[in-house]
């Protein structure tokens, strides 16, 4: 039974090997003292492992704490939000004090079945209260009066995921596997070898620690793949998936990421997450700076698909910085693909770029340029339907010359290409 015939039940809802919520014991004995003598104020727990209806929510870390009156769900915080939660059960006091007194009636409550489900919808894992205590002002927590579960809503976020070079290297395909079996999206990667200054940079607040030589000489001992995740609550997700940054605390619970992932003979964990939301903000601008990009739509797929293209490109999140519309020259043409000159097929490809106006843009998003290829597709188009049909090549293209598109294949190559249209 999970709740009381008498005034209203706290639940916190947690996982087996990680247990209730430590960070709020503290609180709730002492609201629990605060309002003894009412004996309105109930404390309840459901542990997911014990519950099947539950199953496919064990992995999820955010703290959830749901109010609920005769299987009512009057409101729900998320986050160990101490504040919040003490104003919600002042004022379900206060409510069921009335109630008590005969000066206003219960409204209508759900079943218990339906508190069953909207528990599966919100379940959380906690898994290390110590960083939930030491990020518990950054954590987001929301209030639903009238709470049913068709109203939940789902608050996507993104944050920062570093596979260090030594795990990347023995381990690469089951991290990757790992952490799109725990919900995430990989919104954009990037594999870089960092420079010693690049990591002084971003550990600064490391760099007088005794560990860093060793996490130094780790970070730039070959490429490091950095992620930006994305997931409702991704921050502490990944926060708890990951365990203690202490590489001995973390083997405490095997089940955590640095645990699993660690690698015999270094004694520092081998992945890395941002501790908050303004931290992944920062850490991510590090790693995805705003770029800008070239793009240009051919003059076979402008005749065709031009709106569609532009919706698609604006769709993933593009600005387009500056834009015209012009018919290249057999010059601008060959001088534009100068580096395919003497190639059998430059010919035919100058002539498919002067066929009609191109659509020439300056497109800008952080890590621009290799989000546009990746919207792009494939050159080829037959590749690019088998590969990634969703892409702009799989769905607007031609042929392999007339591919809809073309876009800078680097950084270096997009600065160059950003000086062709004169105009702009």
């Amino acid at each position: 039974k999970l709740y009381s015939e008498i005034g209203f039940q706290l639940i916190d809802v947690y996982q087996a090997w990680c247990g209730p919520c430590k960070a709020v014991q503290n609180l709730f004995r002492k609201l629990k003292i605060d309002f003894s003598e009412d004996n309105l104020l109930h404390f309840a727990s459901a542990e997911a492992d014990s519950i099947e209806t539950l199953k496919s929510f064990r992995k999820s870390c955010e703290p959830v704490f749901l109010f609920s009156v005769h299987g009512k769900i009057l409101s729900m915080v998320k986050g160990v939000n101490a504040p919040l939660i003490t104003k919600i059960v002042t004022d379900l006091v206060q409510e069921e004090r009335k109630i008590a007194a005969g000066e206003k009636e219960r409204a209508e409550v759900l079943t218990n079945q339906i508190l069953m489900h909207i528990c599966v919808f919100l379940l959380h894992l906690h898994c290390f209260s110590k960083y939930s205590v030491e990020d518990a002002s950054r954590q987001l927590a929301f209030f639903f009066p009238n709470y049913r579960a068709s109203e939940a809503e789902h608050h996507t976020e993104r944050t920062l995921a570093i596979i260090r070079p030594s795990l990347l290297k023995e381990r690469r395909e089951s991290v990757l596997q790992t952490i799109k079996d725990d919900g995430f999206k990989i919104a954009m990667q990037k594999e870089i070898i960092l420079s010693e200054e690049q990591v002084r940079l971003f550990y600064k607040e490391h760099v007088g620690q005794d560990y860093f030589p060793v996490l130094l000489e780790q970070m730039t001992s070959g490429p490091t793949l950095v992620l930006a995740l994305t997931r409702e609550n991704a921050v502490s997700h990944w926060r708890g998936l990951l365990g203690p940054k202490i590489l001995e605390e973390a083997k405490e619970n095997p089940k955590s990421l640095r645990a699993r992932y660690s690698i015999e003979n270094i004694p520092i964990n081998q992945l890395h997450g941002s501790s908050s939301l303004r931290d992944a903000q920062k850490e991510l601008k590090f790693f995805f700076p705003e770029e800008q990009t070239f793009a240009l739509i051919k003059p076979e797929a402008v005749k065709t698909h031009k709106d569609e293209i532009i919706q698609k490109v604006k769709e993933a999140g593009f600005s387009i910085s500056k834009v015209k519309e012009e018919a290249l020259t057999r010059e601008m043409a060959a001088q534009f693909y100068k580096d395919h000159e003497g190639k059998p097929f430059f010919e035919d490809l100058v002539n498919c770029m002067t066929q009609g106006p191109s659509v020439i843009m300056v497109l800008s998003k952080e890590n621009a340029v290799e989000e546009w290829r990746k919207l792009m597709g494939p050159t080829d188009p037959e590749e690019a339907k088998r590969t990634c049909p969703e892409s702009i090549r799989a769905q607007f293209a031609h042929d392999i010359l007339s591919n809809a598109v073309h876009g800078s294949s680097n950084i270096e190559a997009a600065a160059r290409s950003l000086l062709v249209p004169s105009e702009f």
